[in-house]
């Protein structure tokens, strides 16, 4: 095995162990599991929670601690622009009548920061 796949192997269990622990920080705050690393196409919907009326999808971002790049920046616009694809493409199979929210996760070592979750209301049921 090489350097490089020794890394990548641990940078993807690092980040399923960052999604496990966010799954059940969100299950503490009363949120159920709606699906986990869905794929949709070519894309990877990390974790779909649901409370109440409303549906989130939240996209986990790890990185270890002192890493080049933050967590915190990991998730480009055209990122955001694929994740909406990947959920309308869901939703257009899986309807959700509720609100529908997206929300950054992100993890520098053990440090988490829940970014402030963003309304998606171009991609509710009209």
């Amino acid at each position: 095995m090489t350097i490089s796949s020794k890394r990548g192997s641990k940078a993807r269990l690092r980040g399923r162990w960052a999604e496990r622990a966010t799954l059940w920080l969100m299950w503490l705050k009363g949120w159920s599991l709606v699906a986990h690393n869905l794929q949709v196409g070519r894309w990877e919907l990390d974790l779909l929670m649901s409370r109440g009326e409303e549906l989130r999808l939240l996209e986990v971002k790890f990185r270890r601690a002192g890493a080049w790049t933050s967590a915190d920046t990991a998730v480009s616009f055209e990122q955001r622009l694929r994740l909406q694809g990947a959920l309308r493409s869901y939703l257009d199979r899986v309807p959700w009548p509720g609100t529908i929210t997206f929300q950054r996760v992100s993890w520098s070592g053990t440090v988490l920061v829940f970014h402030k979750a963003e309304n998606w209301i171009s991609l509710k049921i009209h």
